[in-house]
């Protein structure tokens, strides 16, 4: 098996630009089960600009792994959140999940991970009939040069349970090169839900290499919010969902693409058992000389439904927009469609909101901050409230304000 993976590290991976694996640099994995003991994390925290870590219950900063906020809170209801290393060690079932959905053989990424890894990331099990009535964050950063971070992430909400987990991840300032690889497994049981929202603010010289798929049971929901703002050097991922009998997921997506970034974002969905049904929305936007590609794929195996959406808006003569939408349906009665669009602002919208005396910047950011707007229906306030925030600031920066 070593040999193999050895053997897959070195050919490129199918999509996005190759990534030369040997000049990023190797950590120790380590693990602090407080983080009042590291007070350098606490300086680093400080310089990414968090300044409450009481909120959240893992934190990875570079191979670093810090655990123990709220977990009195979460324990109550008998939520775990541990490094998926140590769950490894305390729960046996633990075993059971892991590469279970994302094989290690997938590309050179998740050979890498499953090689180098080390089993760091965060574990997460919600109880069966558990609601959760808090967020669950996470934090994942690089705040070294020329780094690679691994992440393996596993969360279980089991049957008739309902959570919700924020990951964000960041670099702070002065990071100029970077690799973060992050490995995903995600299972929802019967009648539960997950929603699950991803925040990414990289840099330009850092690539992305996310690989996740998720599993829903019968009746159960996935619904998934992923936003980027921020320049990076290249960014894809394309997570899978499969989906039981009388599950459903929806997936949207917000990408502003800046500098010379390459941002290949998607979804795939199977409709696996009956009366399925997904939905995937993208909006993206494109500035300086970045190049988006909005992927989307629905494969009906059986009677379901299914509907792709993708808005692209292109704000500069030198940025590219390609969207790649597919339907495929393997079972008669399945219903699905799909719709794609890419456009400019409309002179006369802008000529309108100019006339009610706008100045031009501040009508093209009133434009597109309608046009990036989504539905963040199931968030829960306080994280509504955090990406309506970052949408407004998407509004701005991509106009110059």
């Amino acid at each position: 098996m070593r040999d193999y993976l050895l053997e897959i590290i070195k050919k490129p991976a199918p999509i996005g630009p190759d990534i030369d694996l040997s000049k990023y640099e190797l950590g120790e994995p380590k693990i602090y089960s407080s983080l009042d003991i590291v007070e350098e994390f606490n300086n680093i925290t400080s310089k990414l600009g968090i300044e409450d870590t009481s909120k959240f219950s893992y934190i990875q900063v570079n191979e670093n792994a810090m655990y123990e906020a709220l977990r009195s809170v979460l324990g109550g209801y008998g939520v775990k959140v541990v490094p998926l290393k140590k769950a490894l060690e305390e729960f046996t079932y633990a075993k059971d999940l892991i590469w279970k959905l994302v094989s290690p053989e997938t590309d050179k990424y998740t050979a890498a991970t499953y090689l180098y890894g080390g089993e760091l990331g965060y574990f997460i099990y919600v109880p069966p009939h558990t609601k959760v009535p808090i967020p669950i964050y996470s934090c994942l950063a690089i705040t070294s040069n020329k780094k690679v971070q691994f992440a393996h992430n596993v969360v279980y909400v089991d049957e008739g349970s309902e959570a919700q987990v924020i990951t964000g991840c960041l670099v702070p300032h002065g990071v100029k090169e970077g690799l973060h690889i992050g490995i995903s497994e995600f299972y929802v049981g019967g009648n539960a839900k997950l929603t699950f929202a991803m925040i990414h603010s990289w840099a330009e010289g850092v690539h992305v290499r996310p690989r996740t798929t998720v599993n829903v049971a019968p009746g159960g929901e996935y619904v998934s919010y992923y936003v980027i703002y921020s320049p990076v050097a290249s960014l894809q991922t394309f997570p899978t969902t499969i989906l039981g009998s009388n599950s459903k997921t929806s997936s949207t997506s917000v990408v502003a693409g800046s500098g010379s970034g390459v941002y290949d974002v998607g979804s795939r969905v199977l409709l696996s058992g009956d009366d399925s049904s997904t939905e995937i929305i993208s909006k993206v936007v494109a500035t300086d000389s970045s190049e988006i590609y909005a992927r989307s794929d629905i494969i009906a195996e059986s009677v379901g439904r299914g509907h792709v959406e993708c808005l692209g808006l292109l704000l500069s003569p030198n940025s590219k927009i390609s969207s790649i939408p597919s339907i495929t349906s393997k079972k008669p009665g399945a219903i699905l469609s799909h719709e794609a669009a890419i456009g400019v602002i409309a002179e006369e919208e802008l000529e309108y909101l100019m006339s009610k005396g706008f100045r031009e910047d501040e009508a093209k950011s009133v434009l597109v901050r309608g046009f990036i707007d989504v539905d963040l229906r199931g968030l829960p306030p306080a994280i509504k409230y955090e990406i309506e925030k970052i949408l407004d600031t998407i509004a701005r920066s991509v106009v110059g304000i």
